[in-house]
C-alpha cells in the first residue's frame, strides 16, 4: 500500500513555534509581486494570521531595471529582513538578473546563486521553503532519506534543484522527472519516495508506484 503524506498536524506546530518566534522579535518581509495570484493572496493573509510585518510593492508593467532598483533600497534598508519574489514574474523581467541582485542574507526563497551554491557543496545558509517544507514533512514521519530510491518530479530552478541538492546531501539517490522523461512508470516503479514538485494534479496513478512507496506533493 502506497503511502501519502498529511501535513496539517505538523503546518499547526509549526505556526505555533513561528507564533511563538515572532512575539520575541519582529521582522519585516518585502513582498514584491506583479500579478494577483492565488499564491501571494495566501502568502499576505498569512502574513496578517501570524503578525508578521510586512511592506508589499505590487509592481506594474515593471522592467528588469526597475526590479532590481528596488531590490537595491531593500537591501540596503536596515529595517527588512528579507525579501520575497513572488512568481509569477513576466516574462519581460530577467527573473535570475532579479534573483542575483537580492542580499544572499535577505534572501528569503533561497534563489540567490550563492544560496543555491551553498546548499550544493552542503553548507546550506537560506534554503527555499517549499524545499524544507518537504524535508519537515519527511522528518515528522521519521522517514529516513539515506540510502532511499527519490524521484523528484519537476525541474524548476527555486524548488525541485534545490530539493534535489538537499536529498544529495541526505545520501539518497535522486532521480529527476519532468515533461520530456521517457518512461515515468518504470522510474516510478522503483522509487521508495515520489515527491511532486510541479503544481500539477493528476500526473501518476497509485499504480503507477511500487507498494509502499512514500509520496509527497
Amino acid at each position: 500500500m502506497n503511502r501519502v503524506l498529511e501535513c496539517s498536524t505538523l503546518e499547526k506546530e509549526i505556526l505555533t513555534k513561528v507564533k511563538k518566534e515572532i512575539k520575541k522579535k519582529q521582522p519585516t518581509l518585502a513582498i514584491i509581486t506583479f500579478n494577483k495570484s492565488k499564491y501571494s493572496e495566501l502568502l499576505i493573509n498569512k502574513c496578517f494570521d501570524l503578525d508578521i510585518c510586512f511592506r508589499h510593492y505590487k509592481l506594474d508593467n515593471s522592467n528588469t531595471l526597475e526590479v532590481t532598483s528596488l531590490i537595491n533600497e531593500l537591501n540596503k534598508d536596515k529595517n527588512i529582513d528579507s525579501i520575497l519574489l513572488v512568481e509569477p514574474i513576466p516574462k519581460n523581467i530577467d527573473k535570475y538578473t532579479c534573483y542575483e541582485t537580492i542580499d544572499e542574507s535577505k534572501d528569503i526563497d533561497g534563489v540567490n546563486h550563492l544560496n543555491q551554491y551553498y546548499l550544493s557543496i552542503n553548507r546550506p545558509r537560506l534554503i527555499n521553503s517549499t524545499v524544507l517544507a518537504v524535508i519537515r514533512l519527511l522528518e515528522f514521519y521519521n522517514i529516513s532519506l539515506s540510502d532511499k530510491n527519490v524521484t523528484v518530479i519537476g525541474r524548476s530552478y527555486n524548488i525541485s534543484r534545490p530539493l534535489a541538492n538537499y536529498l544529495i546531501n541526505k545520501n539518497s539517490t535522486v532521480t529527476m522527472c519532468h515533461s520530456k522523461t521517457r518512461d515515468l512508470v518504470n522510474i516510478l516503479k522503483n522509487s521508495d519516495i515520489v515527491i511532486s514538485a510541479t503544481g500539477v494534479n493528476n500526473l501518476f496513478k497509485s499504480s503507477d508506484l511500487s507498494d509502499g512507496c512514500i509520496v509527497t506533493e
